[in-house]
């Protein structure tokens, strides 16, 4: 089964479809994540991903919420720490930049602590900062959710309609925009040029 029944029975979903998180969850992420702030935007990104979800009719939005409530569990680890995953699971990876290292780290967290095995949220999980071609539903939304969470304190309201209209150019949107920050942020794109990211960006935008 790719989602325990203990994991399952740890929420409960409402008649007007919001989520009711089991406090042990909640305790067991700050735990791990270590930062109260860092929690609060996890279950953020959760629940708009499956709002996300539900608007657009697919399947399993819960699967969409656990996602993007697990997207951030190696926030809570140091660098060394990071390392010393990657290179025992994530050899492939180690040349890109180390913010991008706990997108797969807390893939593989979601596996140790959780016992997920849904390769979709695996997936959507291992690629949501940097993104990457050819990306799934779940991934597209997870990583949207992330840029466009209310609780970054930017008005991202605009996005978050257009990935309740429409996902797929919802996310192209976002995507677009986020290579704009990206580029005006260093003045060049120079920032963008990891190898997941270009490729990313090429395969949505070009």
């Amino acid at each position: 089964m790719p989602i325990s029944k203990e994991l399952l029975s740890s929420f409960k979903i409402t008649k007007n479809n919001e989520i009711i998180i089991d406090q042990k969850i909640t305790d067991k992420l700050l735990e791990i994540i270590k930062n109260k702030k860092r929690v609060a935007h996890s279950i953020s990104v959760g629940e708009l991903a499956y709002h996300i979800a539900i608007s657009n009719h697919l399947d399993e939005p819960f699967l969409y919420f656990l996602a993007g409530l697990f997207h951030d569990l190696a926030k809570g680890l140091d660098k060394n720490q990071l390392i010393e995953y990657m290179e025992n699971y994530y050899k492939e990876y180690i040349g890109l930049p180390l913010f991008s290292y706990h997108q797969f780290v807390g893939a593989k967290l979601t596996q140790e602590i959780f016992n997920i095995e849904d390769e979709n949220i695996l997936d959507a999980i291992m690629f949501h900062c940097t993104g990457k071609a050819k990306m799934s539903s779940m991934g597209q939304i997870i990583y949207a959710a992330d840029k466009i969470d209310p609780l970054r304190g930017y008005d991202s309201s605009k996005m978050i309609e257009a990935m309740m209209n429409d996902y797929i150019n919802g996310f192209k949107y976002v995507l677009s925009e986020n290579r704009a920050f990206l580029i005006g942020k260093s003045g060049n794109d120079n920032s963008i040029e990891n190898r997941l990211s270009k490729a990313c960006f090429d395969y949505y935008l070009e």
